[in-house]
């Protein structure tokens, strides 16, 4: 498939005339782009918060409106709009005119004041292609701004802006002495750099050998990668199509002035970053809860240039780290390993991110399962000042259930599993841990934040823990473990339940029996290996029923071989009591039935892959990244089919490893077409 390019191409689709210079996407920024498109309750955008306290009687609302028109004059990101063209393919659009945002206002100054205007600010969903990426709220008292929110569209800009955001407006409010002084001249002077200059220069073909190098690195990766890290994973968005986030996520934050003090110790006597000692012992952790020795973990230390530094835009990028916690490998060693890893990652974590997605469905294919990369830290660069501040006095730790609603973005997608955050906080160290409620419960949470602040107390004052194995970390400062019973293999560095793969596979007409079990291939290699009883022609609905099933069951993937015999002779390879030969489990009954009614999902799916991309014709039997389907035009299929009366895939769902054909399966009418 190729993306189908006419005369109308170059309109945008706004609902209203916009003004403005129209330039690519960068790099940094296809990631919220296409995460706007993804399934979410309402379609929105990502979103992240800035407050600013006004001391004193506060500030004038004209000067605070002023100020902010001022801030997004000075830096484009801010009055920058993101549609796309006709053939879907997305845009920045930089406003040359624009309304200055209409301000949320409320009386008071208290804390349930500051959360109402948050909330007033965060719940609207905010259209990348139409809205503003910038909200403005502020309390007040004696008709005095006390307290400023600003909202931003994520695409427009990321963590390391705010302090530049910040700065600006309190230098303008009068609130900070650097409005005076040659340095703060020399940084008004500055030129910075703006997205749609970046985007240019990607565009121009000067960061092409970065970008290529940084995607071998991710296809290195992700080759390795665990097909999901947590493979008990199950998704609850079907369950609570409305639900809030707190009901699909648990959260609890440690704070530890002792955790802070032993931090600066180890800071000072090792060299060793703080960075660097929470990825090691959050990758034990995690190898631990997952039971996989490979931790693949999203992280953003540091992405940017240096020539961003004064730059407001989105344009950090996750890197990808891969490291190997296994039971006999030493602190030290996997020590050693994290910081070189996690520099490389850093170092390959600028690169076009729908082009990664494309090599991800690419990988996903030859890999025959989905790859699920949920688990994300994050560690506060302001670590580096707070260890090297005053002393600090010392209490117990306390752990802290958290609600996920509060004065922060809320969590709307189920796209991660495990997040570790970490910052310094009024002479405390905060350990901030987010689990899906499938993948860890509140207790685990608690023993996990607690068992990695005696962890890295202890490394404080024991040399000799560096020497100590991974398996012994885990038992004296007890991480919670998990394990994997009967019916389950260890291959292709991924936990599979191969007694649910046997069920699945016993589900297809015409296969009396089957098994599946590991054999090994030289050399030193292994294979997963179904053994069946039945009619060989069966293979290919096999094939294609253990693939449609992937979407929703991440502890499978599809055999590497498929062998055919008279009979099974493996131990335990009897059919079971409650299911006959070709007789569907209750989901796979709804499959079929589905399958009987599904022509006009069919229709419908060919109809919208024929008008988003240019090819004579679409074969279901295969999956879309088998037929060059593109990350940057899975959007435009999805909204062609919604054009059509049709719901149900998403972007995703097209780029995953099974046929077209479990996709097409998937459509359903809307509810406004039904009466038609």
């Amino acid at each position: 498939m190729t993306r189908r390019q006419d005369s109308m191409s170059r309109e945008p689709h706004m609902s209203s005339p916009a003004e403005g210079v129209r330039v690519p996407l960068m790099w940094s920024q296809e990631m919220y782009w296409y995460q706007y498109h993804l399934p979410l309750p309402v379609i929105d955008s990502a979103k992240i918060p800035l407050t600013i306290r006004i001391p004193g009687p506060g500030a004038s609302e004209k000067s605070v409106v002023d100020a902010v028109r001022n801030l997004m004059l000075r830096h484009e990101a801010l009055r920058t709009l993101y549609p796309t063209d006709c053939s879907g393919v997305p845009f920045q659009l930089v406003l040359d005119r624009f309304e200055d945002p209409l301000p949320v206002r409320r009386d008071g100054d208290g804390p349930e004041e500051v959360e109402a205007v948050f909330h007033a600010l965060f719940d609207p969903p905010m259209d990348q292609s139409v809205d503003l990426p910038l909200r403005l709220g502020f309390t007040m008292e004696n008709q005095r701004v006390k307290t400023l929110v600003l909202l931003l569209n994520h695409i427009s800009a990321d963590g390391a802006s705010l302090s530049v955001i910040r700065a600006e407006l309190e230098r303008d409010l009068g609130l900070s002495s650097r409005n005076a002084g040659p340095r703060a001249a020399a940084e008004r002077r500055q030129v910075k750099v703006q997205p749609s200059s970046l985007a240019r220069q990607q565009e121009s073909g000067m960061r092409d050998a970065r970008n290529d190098r940084a995607l071998r690195h991710c296809e290195d990766v992700l080759s390795s990668a665990p097909a999901a890290q947590f493979p008990r994973f199950r998704s609850t968005a079907g369950a609570y199509p409305h639900a809030e986030a707190g009901n699909r996520y648990q959260r609890s934050s440690l704070r530890s002035s002792r955790l802070l003090l032993a931090l600066r110790k180890t800071d000072r006597k090792s060299g060793s970053s703080v960075s660097s000692m929470l990825s090691t012992i959050f990758s034990v952790a995690v190898a631990a809860l997952s039971g996989n020795p490979r931790v693949v973990f999203r992280t953003n230390f540091s992405n940017r240039f240096q020539e961003l530094e004064n730059s407001v835009g989105c344009f950090f990028q996750e890197a990808l780290v891969s490291v190997n916690p296994l039971p006999d490998v030493t602190i030290g060693e996997l020590m050693t390993e994290t910081e070189h890893r996690t520099l490389v990652g850093a170092r390959h974590a600028q690169y076009s991110y729908l082009r990664f997605r494309d090599l991800k469905a690419r990988v996903e294919a030859q890999r025959g399962h989905p790859i699920r990369l949920g688990t994300i830290i994050n560690c506060s660069s302001r670590f580096k000042e707070a260890l090297q501040g005053p002393g600090i006095p010392t209490h117990p730790a306390e752990v802290r259930p958290s609600s996920i609603k509060r004065l922060e973005c809320l969590w709307r997608d189920e796209y991660t599993d495990l997040c570790l955050r970490s910052y310094p906080k009024d002479g405390e160290a905060i350990l901030d841990l987010i689990g899906h409620r499938t993948v860890i419960g509140q207790d685990q949470i608690d023993r996990m934040l607690t068992g990695m602040e005696r962890f890295l107390m202890a490394w404080a004052d024991e040399p000799d823990l560096a020497n100590t194995t991974v398996t012994e970390v885990v038992e004296r400062f007890r991480l919670p473990v998990s394990h994997y019973g009967e019916g389950w293999v260890h291959i292709d560095h991924s936990w599979v339940n191969t007694s649910e793969l046997e069920r699945l596979i016993r589900t297809v007409e015409g296969v009396e029996a089957a098994s599946v079990r590991v054999a090994e291939r030289p050399p030193r290699e292994h294979a997963l290996v179904a053994r069946l009883v039945g009619e060989p022609g069966r293979q290919a609905e096999v094939r294609a029923r253990i693939l449609a099933a992937l979407r929703e069951e991440t502890d499978l993937i599809c055999p590497h071989e498929f062998e055919w015999r008279d009979r099974l002779l493996e131990p335990g390879a009897s059919l079971p009591t409650d299911i006959a030969p070709g007789t569907a489990t209750a989901s796979a009954v709804h499959r079929d039935s589905d399958r009987r009614t599904a022509g006009t999902g069919d229709r419908a799916l060919t109809t919208a892959l024929l008008a988003a991309v240019d090819d004579a014709e679409v074969d279901l039997d295969l999956s879309y990244a088998q037929q060059g389907g593109t990350a940057v035009m899975a959007p435009a299929v999805v909204k062609h089919l919604a054009s059509l009366g049709f719901a149900g895939p998403t972007p995703d769902d097209l780029l995953g490893p099974w046929p077209l054909r479990a996709v097409a399966e998937l459509c359903a009418p809307h509810r406004e077409s039904l009466g038609r």
